[in-house]
């Protein structure tokens, strides 16, 4: 992949990030406007990366010509294709450039937006579609994915009631929103069916009130199984202590020992106490064998003789980097 693509490329991927980012933060007051404008980016350098990838970096195949010269900006460069020249060039599926569509139509309008709920769903879904055929794209073209990244894609959120498209009454929206509802809407029934990209990805939500997931505590793990078809799944399960602490206290000597040669038994224990790693439910967990004695533990404050504490992977990395920084500072300059 030459130089420019694959600046491109990056450029894209932190666009795409940044989006998600915005997206999630908790309280935004430009939360779509700002999702939208990366969002759209991202994509506008993802094209222009496939475009250089097809044409060995030649940048020129970027350029928007007139008269077989390259056309020039008011600062007097080169003029590049911008998203819809890029969409043309690439012959993206239809799918995935009606959904870019949608979301350039709301980008140059970002700054009359009103302040609409039905409006903020619609990027919603139109942004989760977007985001979920940026995915399948970058993997395709370039081997890259954006599961490479700690982060959850634009999450469920208590202000959206969930409605679908369909449901929302545009007679009650202001005219500019109103128009571009109901062009995404008829949109999802003119695009042929069986696509594997997406216009727009709809939520349906059901919650239902529960005294416990579980009896054994909240450790619940969720995932989400996609086939990209109506079958998709959430499947919740309760994670095992082991499966959380899997690291037995000789198993965590041998490790600690490992990353830091020389270390002694006492200078780990000592460590462990000091770091207040023990019983900390981000590095350890006491074993208990019986809920009675847990519940014994939980009332008293006291632990059971002989009660094994089990660690996790970020307890030994702790440990090491401690123990391993202590002795170099003890070695005399």
């Amino acid at each position: 992949m030459g130089k420019i693509c694959q600046k491109l490329l990056e450029n894209s991927l932190s666009a795409a990030l940044s989006s998600i980012e915005i997206y999630n933060k908790p309280d935004f007051k430009y939360r779509e406007e700002i999702f939208t404008i990366l969002n759209v980016n991202s994509w506008e350098l993802l094209l222009k990366a496939k475009i250089l990838k097809g044409a060995g970096d030649d940048v020129t195949a970027l350029y928007v010509l007139k008269d077989g010269n390259p056309k020039l900006n008011r600062n007097g460069h080169p003029l590049t294709v911008e998203i819809l020249g890029a969409m043309r060039l690439t012959g993206l599926d239809p799918v995935i450039a009606e959904n870019l569509t949608s979301l350039v139509e709301i980008r140059d309008s970002a700054v009359h937006f009103y302040n609409s709920e039905a409006l903020s769903y619609l990027v919603y879904t139109l942004g989760v579609a977007s985001l979920r055929n940026y995915q399948k794209l970058i993997k395709t073209w370039f081997d890259r994915s954006l599961t490479e990244y700690n982060f959850y894609i634009l999450p469920l959120a208590f202000a959206y009631n969930f409605k679908t498209l369909s449901m929302i009454d545009c007679d009650k929206e202001p005219e500019a929103v109103a128009q571009l509802l109901k062009t995404v809407s008829a949109k999802q029934t003119s695009l042929p069916n069986g696509s594997e990209f997406h216009l727009v990805c709809e939520v349906s939500a059901e919650i239902r009130a529960a005294k416990k997931f579980v009896e054994d505590g909240p450790d619940i793990t969720i995932g989400v199984i996609s086939n990209d078809d109506a079958s998709s799944a959430v499947v919740v399960k309760v994670q095992r202590l082991t499966d959380r602490y899997p690291i037995s206290y000789y198993e965590m000597l041998d490790r600690v020992r490992g990353g830091a040669p020389g270390v002694k038994q006492g200078e780990i224990d000592k460590a462990i106490r000091e770091l207040s790693i023990k019983g900390n439910p981000k590095f350890s967990a006491y074993n208990f064998r019986t809920r009675t004695q847990e519940e014994k533990h939980k009332n008293s404050g006291v632990l059971p003789s002989g009660i094994a504490c089990i660690y996790n992977d970020d307890a030994v990395r702790l440990l090491i980097q401690t123990l391993s920084a202590d002795r170099n500072n003890a070695i005399p300059a």
